[in-house]
């Protein structure tokens, strides 16, 4: 049962980050500005649950900088995501973001000596050709544009599997709990796109009361919520196999696209989010 654990942490964790396009999308602010309030809203809910549960902030100096690191890797991973979707649209976007498994396992294989096994391979080419399914990999005519949205979406799966490796580090050391993480990668994030936003010409207005609560929501369930389970998965799991599990986040906010927006559905699609599901379980069965 205790193997079993960090895999439910991970279903739960990508479940709640897979609202984040939900959010994000009826927020209607500029991309930093909602990476912003995300991280913001992130921060002072989880600085609030450190104190109820008194918890200590003392951790080791090369524990604190990786998780900064990891902090300016996530923030570069909204911004080039954010952007590859008004280039290419969500659903190409998306299908680069998530080649973030090749990245994670490429690195993972050198930096902590994780072996690539056979089902592995498979789960992630089943996966990627679920994706593909899912998003229809719309590439026609490669303009200017879709040459830039391309090049930001790749920029999105290496920052993408940059946070990962960096905090699957970083727990590795016994004082880091993930709402630890969690909230130090959230302070850091804040602190950049506080320069960012204003520097790109973005506003920090919040134009109306529906647009603050999806922000808060962002930052709560899918940050606090989301991302505290995840890390506290990496702290015992392999990062390669939560790379995998990240991919149910795309399948999910297809699903919520079709229920909370009407978003029209193809059977093709359908398919899709059923391969994406498959590939984590066969991952899932993996042990390293």
């Amino acid at each position: 049962m205790q193997t079993a654990r960090p895999l439910f942490w991970l279903l739960i964790g990508s479940t709640c980050i897979s609202f984040a396009p939900v959010f994000i999308k009826l927020a209607q602010v500029s991309p930093d500005s909602a990476g912003f309030y995300r991280m913001l809203f992130a921060g002072l809910s989880l600085f609030l649950l450190l104190k109820i549960k008194r918890a200590r902030l003392l951790i080791q100096r090369k524990a604190l900088i990786l998780l900064i690191l990891g902090g300016l890797s996530l923030s570069l991973d909204f911004m080039c995501w954010h952007r590859s979707i008004h280039l290419v649209g969500p659903g190409f976007a998306t299908l680069l973001a998530n080649l973030q498994v090749f990245f994670t396992a490429l690195f993972s294989c050198f930096l902590f000596k994780e072996r690539i096994h056979r089902n592995l391979i498979i789960a992630i080419l089943v996966a990627l050709i679920g994706l593909l399914f899912i998003t229809g990999g719309d590439i026609n005519a490669l303009s200017e544009s879709d040459q830039l949205g391309i090049f930001f979406g790749l920029g999105t799966a290496f920052f993408y599997s940059g946070y990962i490796l960096l905090i699957k580090s970083a727990m590795n050391y016994q004082e880091v709990s993930g709402i630890t993480a969690v909230f130090i990668v959230s302070i850091t994030s804040t602190g950049f796109f506080s320069i960012v936003t204003p520097a790109t010409g973005a506003s920090f207005v919040i134009p109306d009361l529906v647009s603050l609560l999806a922000l808060i929501g962002a930052g709560v369930v899918c940050t606090t919520i989301g991302w505290s389970f995840i890390s506290s998965a990496i702290k015992v799991t392999t990062a390669t196999i939560a790379s995998l599990f990240l991919l149910l986040q795309p399948a999910l906010a297809f699903v919520w696209d079709v229920l909370f927006f009407a978003r029209p559905t193809e059977y093709t699609e359908i398919v899709g989010v059923l391969l994406v599901l498959s590939a984590i379980y066969i991952g899932s069965c993996q042990r390293t």
